[in-house]
């Protein structure tokens, strides 16, 4: 059985972005970036990597430690970031309670 591919994670001066989700992180300046899922919290570079990882490849065996990187257990990474698509799907849709 082959593993699956690690998502490809695309970082930019402004912008992290992966074909494999519709989340994003930005750069805020000094050092710091958001990611659309985690509201409130400024990351460094590699926690936002971590986070748009866990985004792109929930399913990865990896995610436990790129939710660790963040202080969060994989199910709550998992969780925010699906949280977070299902609102914006439910918008897109018209269906928003």
């Amino acid at each position: 059985m082959l593993a699956r591919p690690v998502a490809t994670v695309h970082v930019g001066r402004a912008f992290m972005t992966s074909e494999s989700t519709s989340h994003h992180a930005r750069y805020v300046g000094q050092g710091q970036w958001t990611v659309d899922y985690l509201p409130g919290r400024q990351l460094t570079g590699d926690e936002a990597v971590a986070a748009m990882k866990i985004a792109a490849a929930p399913q990865r065996p990896e995610v436990m430690s790129w939710a660790a990187r963040l202080g969060l257990t994989s199910a709550e990474a998992v969780g925010l970031a699906a949280m977070k698509t299902a609102a914006t799907a439910e918008r897109a849709i018209g269906t928003e309670r």
